[in-house]
């Protein structure tokens, strides 16, 4: 019975692998030499990094004047200027989360510009006492240093954003408070002239930390990424693998923490607790923030800031060897982005919504194609 079987197998084998192999061209296994990746990396931070951190650097600062015009000739104009400005600074801002490594994760610069969630007690107890010295910290970066952390929960853009918007518009010097919480704290006369050395103090630290940064990367860090003779950059590989490292982190944060994090405490009850855990809830910005996440990856597979596809690509050479892959990226990019602006605006009066669900699936898809397929894809074609 065996031999009759096999000899049934090699007669189908025989009979099927001449026509079969005329049809199906051998796969050809794939080679990717590092140095190939040379023009990408110096692509991504000519060309996406650096100017998205001067562009930062530039609206921080018209940020900072709108907020000192403001202090000089309070008025309900100059708080919708400052709100102007902070919306315009936040593009950038949000468009750089996908590469939150080098400077910017060494000096702590990401806390101390977008620490979240708001501690509204903490403001508004700083804004009594006017001491101000408790919004900066000294000494070599520590994530755990409680010290440090309190420092950086009341500085920064969203503790500006508290002191100039309220329910999504500029706050107005006549508002009314709507309880006792800190929460609901308002401008008034009692406190103006607090309040707006309170901005004046936080605006010019967004100033100082962006500047650092770009200095940072313009004095050294940027060279030596491009050439890989730093740390764990020792190859072109290494770099690309912190460029999709940065992308997968971004896009699990947003689906799993920005969006996820309010919707578990809602679904649970908590639905106080799920409002203040909302990213930029005061300005009503959300929506945009995270829409912005997902573009700082686009930007970075993309090597551009304008969704075109630079020839200069992690686009561009995946196409190259795997075109299928390339376009499963692409989709999955644009997805997560589509998905976040379907949310109804906004997002703190729709945690639960079904689209804030849809939009944590298309992130966690977006996350999972570049760990489990594109990351891999490059790593086992790369000599």
């Amino acid at each position: 019975m065996m031999g009759l079987a096999m000899m049934g197998l090699c007669t189908f084998t025989a009979c099927s692998s001449s026509s079969d192999d005329d049809k199906k061209p051998e796969t050809q296994e794939v080679t990717i030499q590092d140095s190939e990746y040379d023009a990408i990396i110096n692509q991504y931070v000519d060309n996406v990094v650096m100017p998205t951190y001067r562009d930062l650097k530039t609206k921080n600062s018209a940020l900072y004047n709108a907020v000192v015009a403001f202090g000089n000739n309070p008025s309900n104009a100059g708080f919708q200027t400052i709100c102007d400005a902070w919306l315009a600074a936040r593009e950038p801002w949000e468009s750089s989360e996908a590469f939150l490594f080098g400077p910017v994760a060494d000096f702590g610069l990401d806390p101390n510009m977008d620490s979240w969630p708001l501690d509204q007690e903490a403001i508004v107890n700083t804004l009594k006492s006017q001491k101000w010295n408790t919004m900066e910290w000294e000494g070599d970066y520590d994530e755990d240093d409680e010290a440090i952390a309190a420092a950086q929960n009341v500085r920064g853009f969203h503790t500006l954003e508290f002191l100039a918007f309220r329910d999504g518009k500029a706050r107005t010097l006549t508002d009314q408070a709507a309880s006792d919480n800190a929460a609901d704290y308002v401008y008034d006369e009692s406190n103006a002239t607090a309040w707006a050395q309170y901005m004046r103090n936080t605006a010019q630290l967004l100033v100082d930390d962006v500047t650092l940064l770009c200095d940072e990367w313009e004095d050294s860090y940027a060279n030596e990424f491009k050439k890989h003779n730093r740390g764990d950059f020792t190859s072109g590989l290494s770099c690309i693998e912190q460029l999709i490292d940065g992308c997968i982190e971004i896009a699990g944060e947003v689906g799993g923490a920005k969006i996820g994090e309010p919707y578990d405490l809602y679904v649970s009850g908590k639905t106080q607790e799920a409002l203040y855990a909302v990213e930029s809830w005061y300005s009503w910005h959300s929506r945009d923030d995270y829409t912005n996440n997902i573009y700082s990856i686009r930007n970075a597979y993309y090597g551009s800031r304008d969704g075109s596809i630079n020839n200069n690509s992690l686009s561009k050479l995946v196409a190259k060897y795997d075109a299928e892959l390339d376009s499963k990226v692409k989709t999955a990019i644009t997805a997560a982005a589509a998905a976040i602006q379907a949310i109804p605006q906004p997002f703190r009066n729709n945690i639960n919504s079904v689209e804030a669900q849809t939009a944590m699936v298309a992130c966690a898809n977006l996350s999972t194609v570049l760990e489990d397929e594109l990351k891999p894809f490059l790593q086992n074609a790369t000599k």
